[in-house]
């Protein structure tokens, strides 16, 4: 019984520590300095490095004071051992990290300089109405002076 409790302890702690797939990607641009949006989200200036969830495609935007901006769509490529039922041994049971690395990079030309597309969960949301205290207090009243109305009539 004690042999078997050590081994489920000992299975246990190895799945705890294992591994899983670290997806990085770099993007660079000559000059460098430009914002970068992934996502339409602002990860940085280039040269950067951003950890991304998921392959697939992905939007990319670079913006430079001066220079014209690039928007592209990056694909991003699985490699093997991440397809299914591969991708079960590489992200559990592989006890040691896994880097999988892509790399961009773009030259910028000189031109007008157009404002990002944001995403709108980051853009910053406008203030909420302030709250007419005078009104709210008709709509509290109001059932009342109707009531006294009826009673009057």
């Amino acid at each position: 019984m004690k042999r078997i409790l050590l081994i489920t302890l000992l299975l246990c702690i190895t799945l705890a520590l294992s591994g899983c797939v670290r997806r990085l990607v770099t993007i660079n641009s000559q000059p460098q300095g430009a914002e970068v949006y992934f996502d339409r989200k602002l990860i940085g200036q280039t040269p950067c490095t951003h950890e991304f969830l998921y392959y697939g495609r992905h939007h990319l935007e670079l913006t430079k004071e001066g220079y014209a901006n690039i928007r592209t769509t990056a694909k991003l490529k699985g490699p093997v051992y991440e397809y299914f039922p591969l991708s079960f041994f590489s992200e559990v049971l592989i006890p040691w990290e896994i880097l999988d690395q892509h790399a961009f990079s773009f030259e910028l030309e000189e031109g007008e300089t157009k404002q990002a597309i944001i995403s709108p969960i980051t853009q910053p949301q406008p203030p909420l109405p302030e709250p007419k205290l005078e009104r709210v207090q008709e709509m509290i009243e109001g059932p009342d002076e109707l009531l006294e109305q009826t009673d009057e009539n």
